[in-house]
């Protein structure tokens, strides 16, 4: 999201809002962020060709980037899972305050390794391990537990910022 204030909606705009954040395309067809990316979003925003040659060099940034900083990058991700912070704030997807939650810090962490050795090996080859993994967490931490860890990995990705934390292709490669 924009880090300026004044913006609001035009009417029309809800398709494109869908595709910006990534929960439809705009012929609503797919999720926008959904593997294989569509090239341009879809039509919705350039890819910023200029600034990465292929999808692997994308990819290698957003592991580094995210490895450069794991450890905060986890705690920061477990805001999904924790509690609002005090006093609340306005914007929605920007909260200083939030408490992030220690309960579901490990699995979280395990989620997000596996998810860069995806980027570094290919997504084939992290199926039966993620598998493997989102059993043990349902089955060991139960529904609320997994969900939890859901909407922390759901936390970080609504949050990773263009430019600040890495450019376009490699925030959408993560």
């Amino acid at each position: 999201p924009p880090q300026l204030g004044g913006c609001r909606f035009e009417p029309g705009c809800e398709p494109y809002e869908k595709a910006i954040n990534g929960e439809r395309t705009l012929d609503g067809s797919r999720g926008s962020w959904e593997l294989p990316l569509i090239p341009h979003n879809g039509g919705v925003e350039p890819d910023w060709t200029w600034a990465a040659a292929t999808d692997g060099v994308a990819q290698r940034e957003a592991v580094e980037r995210v490895s450069a900083n794991h450890e905060a990058i986890v705690k920061f991700a477990c805001r999904g899972a924790g509690k609002k912070g005090v006093p609340p704030v306005m914007a929605p997807l920007s909260d200083p305050n939030a408490v992030p939650s220690e309960v579901v810090q490990s699995a979280v962490d395990a989620c997000l390794r596996m998810v860069l050795q995806a980027l570094l090996e290919g997504v084939e080859s992290q199926n039966d391990p993620m598998t493997t993994l989102a059993t043990t967490i349902v089955k060991e931490g139960g529904a609320d537990f997994a969900m939890g860890v859901i909407d922390s990995l759901a936390y970080l990705r609504d949050r990773v910022g263009v430019p600040r934390d890495m450019k376009l292709p490699a925030a959408r490669q993560l």
